[in-house]
């Protein structure tokens, strides 16, 4: 009988019935088990530039290419950089999302959630339910606004300023990383295009059917 460790050529495609002579019932539906994986990893494996009938994908087409996608691009850019400051948040049991809020209200005298939402860039629901897990910890707190009773202000706690404060030397450390990595003038430079980018698209998004190959559907 041959060694199980001869399964290893079935990333080359080749049958495992001609590997070994399985010698017991759990060999044979081991055996079947691993064929029926090879043929699905060969199959996985396939190109597949043209769909059923004759149709195009729009890999094919004239569509840009996906890895020249700009959303694309910019969410696995925030991605790669937020991997780089997640280790010494977590040290702290925070989250990315918190200590936005956090440095929101740091540089604010008080906010609502709507106001933390906007400037964070979170969704209001999140906030709330962020603004509540600081404030169980004494990061934050929250007050009715005098002029509007229906109004609920969030500031920062003394506790949370001094947490901050503790943590600024780390942050730092991970944006000195950053420039190693990246480089100081490439950084600068990609906060000058990144804010020329923003304020470029920063009015509202023209209407479908304005742009050229736009075609309102028909009534």
């Amino acid at each position: 009988m041959k060694s199980w460790a001869a399964l290893r050529v079935f990333g080359g495609g080749a049958d495992p019935f001609d590997v070994f002579t399985p010698q017991t019932p759990q060999h044979t539906d081991m055996l079947k088990a691993l064929t029926l994986a090879n043929m699905l990893m060969t199959q996985r494996q396939k190109p597949r530039s043209v769909a059923a009938g004759g149709i195009k994908t729009p890999a094919a087409s004239n569509m840009r290419r996906f890895d020249q996608s700009l959303p694309m691009t910019l969410l696995k850019a925030h991605e790669a950089v937020l991997r780089t400051f997640i280790p010494h948040l977590r040290a702290h049991d925070l989250s990315t999302q918190q200590w936005r809020v956090m440095r929101a209200l740091a540089e604010s005298e008080s906010l609502d959630v709507s106001e933390l939402a906007s400037a964070c860039s979170l969704l209001r629901p999140s906030v709330s339910r962020i603004v509540q897990n600081l404030e169980s910890r004494n990061i934050v707190q929250r007050q009715s606004c005098d002029r509007d009773s229906r109004r609920s202000l969030v500031s920062i706690t003394s506790h949370g300023l001094e947490l901050i404060a503790a943590i600024a030397p780390e942050s730092e450390a991970r944006y000195q990383y950053i420039e190693s990595q990246f480089g100081a003038e490439n950084l600068s430079g990609l906060y000058e295009l990144l804010n020329e980018l923003i304020a470029a698209l920063d009015s509202a998004a023209p209407p479908f059917g304005s742009l050229s190959n736009e075609e309102l559907p028909a009534d």
